[in-house]
């Protein structure tokens, strides 16, 4: 197995470098125990009893008899739900000769130890890169995972994520794999179907008015807090530009304030409820093509061959996106060790991991169109 930190050809040690490696920022949308509900030591599967609403039962008292003669509904039906999960690793190497021509070899160890790279700067480095990805790997893979997918990364088909899960169950349109269309009237059609393309704040307020108000009455009576709304990236912007306008029409003090600090750009919300920039959205979005585009963001309304947006959000109380998993927090399941005889360092990592949605009405969702 290659190496999992190599280094840069042409890069060689020819005197004295700087002591601390610059680590280039890894984003992550969201934290796992924030904005979902983690069903932990799911070994392999786990049922999901769902209880439906009830309602219509009371009536006025017919006195000494068993049932209300005008109202005896005919009750509830408990179904379930299931939570499959998969076997998922992390398995690499890393040789301690890759780095020994240079800068980072005068921190190694000497002696019979030389190879052990345990304690040392590039381990630190290795570990937090290895970290970082595992939770950029998760949340990428609950939303956009495929396990038929033809797509070349991996890390896309060890688990069906919730794109796959609510357009099979029709969750947000009753009779349709797709979310509800958002007309856009003032970006082109070029940015709707393009990753990370600029929008016009008019068509992201509309975007985010549509799915709040367009919501099953179920979802709008859960508490503000617990509920939120996944976007794009530049849905996210969009909407943060347009709370911050200065020198046009309708701008405000507070705007402008807003505009020079940025003291609330991670932590928008709209009408209470928190905004989630989904930066692996994006990712997802460049890495599937064709069929592996998901179902939930195609749109028969675009007039050009591209039918699929990239631009869209996600309504849903948190209760209702379901993790299934052996560990609480993958990422913390982590090792890295040396062994004497290949002298190499292993890093490993094992745990299950699995995706669900519990109810329709508890979840909305849009994408904005042409």
């Amino acid at each position: 197995m290659a190496n999992i930190a190599t280094h840069q050809v042409g890069m060689t040690y020819a005197g004295s470098y700087a002591s601390k490696i610059l680590l280039e920022p890894m984003f992550r949308s969201d934290d796992i125990m924030r904005n979902y509900t983690v069903y932990p030591n799911v070994k392999y599967k786990q049922n999901i009893m769902m209880a439906p609403k009830l309602s219509g039962i009371t009536a006025l008292n017919d006195g000494c008899t068993s049932t209300n003669a005008n109202c005896n509904p005919a009750g509830f039906y408990v179904n379930q739900k299931t939570i499959t999960v998969s076997n998922v690793s992390v398995k690499q190497t890393q040789c301690w000769d890759e780095f020994q021509d240079q800068f980072i070899v005068e921190s190694y160890k000497s002696g019979l130890n030389m190879p052990d790279l345990t304690g040392t700067q590039l381990a630190d480095v290795i570990l937090n890169r290895v970290r970082h990805g595992i939770q950029s790997d998760v949340v990428r893979n609950m939303w956009a995972g495929n396990t038929a997918a033809a797509v070349a990364d991996c890390t896309y088909t060890w688990a069906d994520g919730l794109w796959k899960t609510l357009s099979a169950g029709n969750a947000v349109i009753s009779g349709s794999t797709t979310m509800h269309a958002v007309t856009a009237t003032q970006t082109d059609e070029t940015n709707l179907v393009t990753v990370g393309a600029v929008l016009n704040s008019v068509d992201v307020i509309n975007l985010l008015t549509s799915v709040f108000d367009t919501a099953p009455a179920e979802l709008q009576q859960v508490p503000a807090s617990e509920k939120r709304m996944f976007v794009t990236p530049n849905v996210y912007n969009a909407y943060y530009g347009a709370l911050t306008a200065v020198a046009v029409s309708g701008a405000v003090d507070y705007g402008h304030s807003e505009a020079q600090s940025g003291v609330n750009y991670a932590r928008l919300s709209f009408r209470g409820v928190e905004l989630v920039a989904m930066y692996e959205w994006d990712v997802a979005f460049t890495a599937l093509t064709g069929a592996d585009l998901p179902p939930l963001f195609t749109h028969a309304s675009f007039t050009g061959a591209n039918k699929n947006a990239t631009q869209g959000c996600i309504y849903a109380a948190k209760d209702n996106l379901i993790i299934g998993s052996n560990v609480t927090d993958p990422d913390t399941q982590l090792k890295m060790f040396y062994d004497e005889v290949s002298d190499n360092m292993y890093i490993r990592s094992n745990f299950t991991m699995g995706y669900q949605y519990g109810w329709d009405s508890l979840v909305n969702g849009g994408s904005l169109v042409r």
